[in-house]
């Protein structure tokens, strides 16, 4: 399970990183859009900790949803899973990663939380890969979404109290 936990997590950043690659070229356009993000609870909040939490936890559910829901080695539900689960995280490590390549170094000081968060996402993307490889113990997936929520626990503290506010 270690191996599959650690290519979990190597996906999660190679797809980061090939986000930032392509963002490079186009850092004008995209910054000023990511310029315009905003928060819906006020900074440095216990309230914008747990909208944080809820955010990471609402994309780490979805793996861990179908790999609950999977019935026996029927092909489209596992397609199914595999379409919907890759665009998740997919539009996730986009948005880090375009963030990041617009950025450039000076983005560095708010994104304390990611190791965190990748890894989070990565013990949930891990329970999908092994229950759809057939390998669905029940408490391996209650320790795999344990871990999951304490990871994304510890980033939402992270990057609510860590992260400079401005």
């Amino acid at each position: 399970m270690t191996r599959s936990i650690l290519s979990s997590y190597a996906i999660l950043w190679a797809g980061t990183v090939l986000f930032a690659l392509l963002a490079i070229p186009f850092a004008g356009p995209l910054s000023d859009l990511f310029g315009l993000s905003g928060s819906l609870a006020a900074p440095g909040t216990a309230t914008m900790a747990a909208l944080t939490l809820v955010n990471n936890a609402r994309e780490a559910a979805i793996p861990f949803l179908f790999a609950l829901l999977r019935v026996g080695a029927r092909r489209w539900p596992v397609l199914l899973g595999d379409v919907v689960i890759a665009a998740c995280l997919a539009a996730d490590t986009a948005l880090g990663g375009l963030a990041l390549g617009t950025d450039g170094m000076r983005a560095l000081p708010y994104l304390p939380q990611w190791p965190l968060e990748w890894g989070g996402l990565a013990l949930a993307l891990t329970a999908w890969r092994r229950a759809r490889s057939g390998r669905r113990d029940p408490l391996e997936l209650v320790l795999l979404a344990f871990g999951t929520a304490i990871l994304l626990c510890v980033a939402a503290l992270l990057e609510t109290y860590a992260v400079p506010q401005s």
